[in-house]
């Protein structure tokens, strides 16, 4: 049986490592110049941007729970490849963690506006833009950038036996991070208003 609540203090336990990751993004959206363009503008309401942001993140987590768990479902079908899927993902989940304390060489930073590739300027694009399905998109193209501790969660959801339990699995463990990525948004998205209106009154 699988411990959801043990997963979600993963992700919490774990979030400083996502601020990290992802924590540039988030405050390269909460920090950029207000746009009143563009359909569904919620410039007064940046909160919304950042739950848009998580439920983007939370969703694509699901769905590769949900193709990972079908992996893991249908190859579990065969002698012994259950044992190995579990032994494997118990390795990566390892291999991350001594990735995070260090001991193992693991990209730790992020960049992009800069970056020439599609996928770097698509999500230069989605930072600029300010409206609710722009975050959403953001959130949602997480999975392509690099994370050991993803690939780690992955490796656990294809071996938890089926569809909806891989896709519980990620789902939780992107709850488990939200709370620290909001916690930033929000007081990035608060300073940044207070120093603009201070530089208007300059």
């Amino acid at each position: 049986m699988i411990d959801y609540s043990l997963i979600f203090i993963t992700g919490l336990l774990t979030s400083l490592h996502c601020v990290g990751m992802c924590g540039a993004i988030v405050l390269a959206y909460s920090t950029s110049p207000i746009s009143f363009g563009g359909a569904v503008s919620l410039h007064r309401n940046p909160l919304a941007l950042h739950a848009a942001y998580n439920g983007g993140r939370i969703l694509s987590y699901a769905l590769l729970g949900a193709i990972v768990g079908l992996l893991g479902m249908t190859l579990s079908g065969f002698e012994r490849v259950a044992e190995v899927v579990a032994i494997v993902s118990g390795a990566i989940m390892i291999l991350a963690g001594l990735a995070m304390l260090g001991v193992l060489p693991f990209p730790t930073t992020l960049s992009f506006g800069g970056n020439s590739s599609g996928v770097g300027k698509l999500h230069g694009k989605l930072i600029r833009e300010k409206s609710f399905l722009s975050k959403f998109s953001l959130g949602f193209l997480t999975p392509v950038l690099p994370c050991g501790l993803l690939y780690a969660m992955l490796a656990k959801a294809a071996a938890a036996g089926s569809v909806a339990n891989g896709a519980m699995t990620m789902a939780v463990f992107g709850f488990g991070m939200a709370p620290s990525l909001m916690l930033l948004g929000g007081m990035s998205s608060f300073f940044s208003v207070k120093m603009r209106k201070r530089a208007e009154m300059i």
